[in-house]
Parts: C-alpha cells; structure tokens; sequence
C-alpha cells in the first residue's frame, strides 16, 4: 500500500477518533485494522474527474483534517463514471473511486473506502443500501436528505447513514467532493427510494480486483 493511502487511512481514522460520535469512533477501529500490504489499483480518469476535479481540491479548506492526505488520494485515485447501472432511475452525473475493499470472503470485517465527486447543480435522488455509510465532505455543498431530516452539507461536515436509511443529496453551483466509507453488508441490495423493488448491483467486476 503506497504511503498516500497509509497516510490518508490514518487521517480518516484520526477524525473519527476525535469526532463525538458513537458509530465514527467505532469505525476508526476498524479503519486501524485495515490490512497495510496490498497494493492499489493504478491512478485512471473519467469525464466528470476532468471537468470538476482540479476546482473540488481547490476548494477543499486549508485547514480541513484531510486536505493533504485525500488531495493526493484524488489525484491517484481509480476513478469512473457511475449511475448505478439503472439510467432510468438516475442518468449520472458523479464519479467514484474505491481505494480500499476488504469485502468477504477475504475479511471477516468487511469495509470499503473511496471518493466521490458529484458534479454542480446534480439531484443524486434518494436511494439506500444494506451497507452502513460514513461521508466526509472535503469541498462544496449539498443539499442532504436522510429519512425525514434535511440539510446543507458543507466541508468539515461528518455524515452517518445507518443501514437502508433513504439518503439523496443535490449539489450547488460547485461539484462535492466527498470521502466515503461503507461497511458491513458491502454485496448487499441497493436501490431506488422510487423503485424499491428494484435491486441495482454494482456493474460486473467494479470491486472484483481492488485492494
């Protein structure tokens, strides 16, 4: 594992440590147990990377506790142009990166970690998932809904979707460039507050080779 992504593991957990929450203390455990020796997939790019990502890490503040680690981690990062598999349900508009997958059978402690980058003015429409999900939102705002609550994510902000919680957020006028953690039931169901009947599987082969 290169130092970039030992070093931005560390940071996240750092945060989490420091945090008052119950569920990110417990996940910056997990986090330190995360196996050090594999090796990363190589640094790739997509349309929405191009067009978004060099104003996202200029946005991200000075201070924030991941500035540096995860301003590398997006440079070198796998990234791809997502919609979930299912246009009808939502055409896209983000892009994502996995850095780190210890999903079963390889862990009896499944947790995956990546990036996102969602592009301005894009309804991410409501939708859940088995997995539990942690954001750290870098840079840019979004309007955020989970269940019933609602309300403007902002960078330095700490995000916690409990297992099938409906969650949408619709971004601004500058794209959002968020850290994301899932765990538990990674190969789990996904889908679409509009179509719940629907499972949308990640598209063959996404995770089958990451770290």
């Amino acid at each position: 594992m290169s130092a970039y992504l030992l070093t931005l593991l560390d940071d996240v957990s750092r945060l989490c440590r420091d945090s008052n929450t119950t569920a990110f203390q417990a996940l910056s455990i997990q986090l330190d147990d995360v196996p050090r020796n594999k090796t990363e997939k190589s640094s790739s790019t997509c349309p929405t990377v191009d067009e978004c990502l060099e104003s996202a890490l200029g946005a991200i503040p000075p201070d924030h506790g991941l500035h540096d680690s995860a301003s590398v981690a997006a440079v070198r990062a796998p990234w791809q142009e997502a919609s979930r598999g299912v246009p009808e349900f939502f055409a896209g508009g983000y892009a994502y990166a996995s850095l780190v997958d210890e999903a079963p059978p390889a862990s009896d402690d499944p947790i995956r970690m990546g990036l996102l980058l969602q592009r301005p003015n894009i309804a991410y429409p409501g939708h859940a998932h088995d997995a539990e999900e942690f954001y750290f939102i870098l840079s840019g705002e979004a309007h955020w809904h989970v269940d019933a609550q609602k309300f403007t994510a902002r960078p330095g902000d700490l995000i916690h979707h409990m297992p099938c919680a409906i969650h949408a957020m619709e971004t601004t006028d500058a794209p959002l460039l968020a850290l994301w953690v899932w765990r538990g039931e990674l190969t789990g169901r996904f889908w679409y507050e509009s179509a719940p009947d629907v499972d949308c599987p990640s598209p063959p082969g996404v995770y089958a080779d990451l770290p």
